[in-house]
């Protein structure tokens, strides 16, 4: 009988505690993206591959879901995106598992993330100026802080984030590097 009490009493509290976690947040961000080693056509005789580093600051956003929502941890499933249109710029529409830390005494929520995705790149071609798409198959590993403003709102003080692409068929790969902010909202 005793056993049967601890055992509701306990289940009781992993409800409770599972009750007011969040399983969804949908945060939108300033994204910006720097891209190195990206083709920008042929040029020069004889021809060679020219390859541009930009920067392409725009906007982004995505959507967590958090499958496991425990106190301290979570555990999710992100689906995120960033544009930025224009002759030079970027797409990205990655998924990935997210863990978030949520320590009982520090307002702060560090999380760490990995993604794969789609990548797109526009730049101006080398030999006739005409805007040069390149698409892939990318990776990402992120890594952030939020600070919760209040209980259903953080602020996504910094995200960090580096990657490439899974295969470029160059010997010169496409890299990235992330830095983000914005807001994100808990539900």
């Amino acid at each position: 009988m005793r056993n049967k009490l601890v055992l509701t009493v306990f289940a009781m509290a992993l409800f409770c505690a599972a009750a007011r976690a969040q399983i969804a947040a949908v945060y939108v961000t300033s994204s910006n993206l720097r891209a190195s080693n990206v083709p920008s056509g042929s040029s020069g005789n004889p021809l060679t591959t020219r390859y541009e580093t930009f920067w392409a600051s725009g906007i982004g956003g995505g959507v967590t879901l958090n499958f496991i929502p425990l106190p301290v941890v979570s555990l999710g499933l992100d689906l995120r995106g960033s544009t930025k249109p224009g002759a030079t710029g970027a797409d990205t529409a990655l998924v990935g598992l997210k863990l978030g830390v949520h320590p009982p005494l520090i307002r702060i929520k560090p999380y760490i993330q990995g993604s794969v995705g789609y990548l797109a790149t526009r730049t101006p071609s080398a030999s006739n100026g005409a805007t040069l798409t390149n698409k892939y198959l990318a990776y990402q590993v992120l890594g952030g802080i939020d600070y919760p403003l209040i209980h259903f709102v953080d602020f996504r003080v910094i995200e960090v984030g580096g990657g490439g692409v899974v295969d470029s068929g160059s010997s010169n790969s496409p890299n990235l590097f992330t830095v983000n902010t914005g807001l994100v909202f808990h539900f």
